[in-house]
This record gives C-alpha cells, sequence and structure tokens, in this order.
C-alpha cells in the first residue's frame, strides 16, 4: 500500500481527537452503566479512565489548535510547546484519576458485602479492548507521521485503556468464578496501571518543556545532510530543541578560510535550504566558522558533532 500523502496526514490528525473525544465519552457512559447495574467495581474503574480520556482528548483539541498558530511578535519561537502542555495536562489528570481508583479498590476489598459481577460486565471490557486498541493503532500512526507529542499522548492513553480493559476482563471472570474480591483486586491492577504509565510519561512531556534535544539517530541525519553541502569544511556544532511536533536547529559550520564573505552567505543559504527540507523542521540557524579558528568558548553548550 502507497504512503498516505502529508495532506491526508494532516487530514486525519485534526480528525483523530475528535474521533477520541466522541468514542471515549460513549464508551465511558457504557461502561459506567453496565458497570453499575452489573455491580464490577474493576469496569466502573475502567469507566473512569474513559472518562478520563475523554479530558484529556479535550486538552489535546485545544494544544493542537494552539500549536498550529503561526509565530507571532510576542511568540517568535511559534506555539508548538503548547503539545507538550496538552500531554502534560492529560497525564497530571490521569494520575489524580488513578489515585481515585486506587482507594476505591482498597475500601471494596475491605467490604463486607462483597457479590460477583454479572456477565454482562464482561462484554463491556471486551468491546472497550476492541474499540482502544484500534484506536491506539490508529492515532499512533497519525501521531508519527505528522511528529505530534499530543496525539502519540493520546494514542498511549487509548492502549493503556486497552490494557486497563484487558485486567477488568481477567478480574469479572475470577470474581464470577473463583472469589468476588477479584474484581475490587481487579480495579486496583487498573489504578495501579494507570498511574505507572502516567508518571511515565509526564516525564517525557516534561522533558519536551524543558527544551529537550532531537535523539542522537535524528541529529546524525542532520550532520550528514549538513556535511553533503558542498563548501562545508566541518561542523564546528549542532543544537536541537523540540518545539510540539517541530524543531528548531543551531548549526555552525566551518568553510574555507579565503573564502569570499558573498560565498559564506551562499554555503549558508544553501545549508538553511537543505535542512529546512527535513518536513518537521521549524527554523534553522547557520553560523559561519572559518577552518582553523579558534576554539568554541568553555562552556558552550552544543551537541558533539562525532
Amino acid at each position: 500500500m502507497a504512503n498516505p500523502s502529508p495532506e491526508m496526514c494532516r487530514r486525519c490528525a485534526r480528525t483523530v481527537p475528535w474521533l477520541s473525544f466522541w468514542g471515549n465519552l460513549i464508551l465511558a457512559l457504557y461502561k459506567l452503566v453496565v458497570g453499575m447495574i452489573g455491580g464490577s467495581a474493576a469496569l466502573i474503574a475502567d469507566s473512569m479512565h474513559s472518562f478520563a480520556d475523554v479530558v484529556g482528548s479535550t486538552g489535546i483539541l485545544v494544544a493542537t489548535k494552539v500549536s498550529g498558530r503561526r509565530p507571532s511578535r510576542g511568540y517568535p519561537y511559534g506555539f508548538g510547546k503548547a503539545e507538550f502542555v496538552g500531554a502534560a495536562f492529560v497525564y497530571t489528570l490521569l494520575i489524580f484519576f488513578a489515585a481515585g481508583i486506587i482507594v476505591h479498590a482498597v475500601r471494596q476489598m475491605l467490604s463486607d458485602t462483597l457479590e460477583p459481577p454479572h456477565f454482562m460486565t464482561l462484554l463491556g471490557a471486551v468491546i472497550s479492548v476492541g474499540y482502544n486498541w484500534i484506536m491506539y493503532k490508529y492515532a499512533t500512526c497519525v501521531g508519527k507521521r505528522n511528529n505530534s507529542p499530543a496525539i502519540l499522548a493520546d494514542a498511549f492513553e487509548n492502549r493503556a485503556d486497552a490494557v486497563s480493559s484487558v485486567a477488568c476482563i481477567v478480574g469479572i471472570l475470577a470474581a464470577m468464578f473463583i472469589h468476588p474480591i477479584c474484581d475490587a483486586i481487579a480495579a486496583l491492577a487498573v489504578g495501579l496501571i494507570i498511574m505507572w504509565n502516567s508518571q511515565a510519561q509526564l516525564r517525557e512531556a516534561a522533558r519536551g518543556l524543558m527544551d529537550s534535544g532531537l535523539p542522537e539517530d535524528e541529529l546524525e541525519q542532520i550532520r550528514q545532510v549538513v556535511l553533503g553541502v558542498d563548501g562545508v569544511a566541518e561542523i564546528a556544532y549542532l543544537r536541537s530543541r523540540q518545539t510540539g511536533s517541530r524543531f528548531w536547529v543551531d548549526v555552525g559550520i566551518e568553510v574555507k578560510a579565503q573564502l569570499a564573505v558573498r560565498d559564506a552567505d551562499a554555503i549558508a543559504a544553501a545549508v538553511r535550504g537543505t535542512v529546512q527540507q527535513i518536513p518537521e523542521c521549524h527554523h534553522v540557524e547557520v553560523y559561519v566558522l572559518p577552518t582553523g579558528s579558534a576554539p568554541l568558548p568553555a562552556g558552550f553548550v552544543g551537541e558533539p558533532t562525532g
């Protein structure tokens, strides 16, 4: 199958948050009603996870809308970090939801009136697994092709919801055929799964907010692109920082010392134009240094050039 066009990927990026919002809302209401009628603490806990995803999808919709705005005088570097803010909001919210689920599950386990859940609660958990796994695969594809942290965060939540629903299935079956307390144990497992996954992803969002650089393999690709430009003798330094779904690059190139200023500027322009052909590249700053120039000042922060 041929790769989709960039326009199709951008269209999918606009569609995914809405699909996630409405899908999770319907699923959350369904699981909550079935869990309450069928007497399953695990399914009720799982419905709270889906409700959190609804709020998270709302945050993603806002974040992707804001991050797509053009740079302005007040924000010359653009609004890309709104996606990291949106992701951080989602995971912080999920941590609080997880804490509530854990407390409720412990109370259920200590209760003297435990009863096995109804068989229909099992169907609710199975439907949840199927929906969330499909949405996870779709949103992951869209998030990677658009390099969107916010959409990838939403995809991750679909996967986490699918895993927690699997825990529900196990707990409900065990509660029906072994002991009713297994349903509460499954609810506890759901809360712990959400808590663990959310704190890990919250750290990733925090890295984005702290101007983290690109992975080394992507930097190496940029180095090779720069070194492939005629006139570039060496790379003095290479720095990068992520701004949501895109990134900025600062690169210092070394050229022959005897080159005229006009020729050096032409090389810098060629480097800038070549690097900006990378779809996710937002902006490139190129600095020209003559070969054999003085070393960079002590404490200068730049990526190793290898």
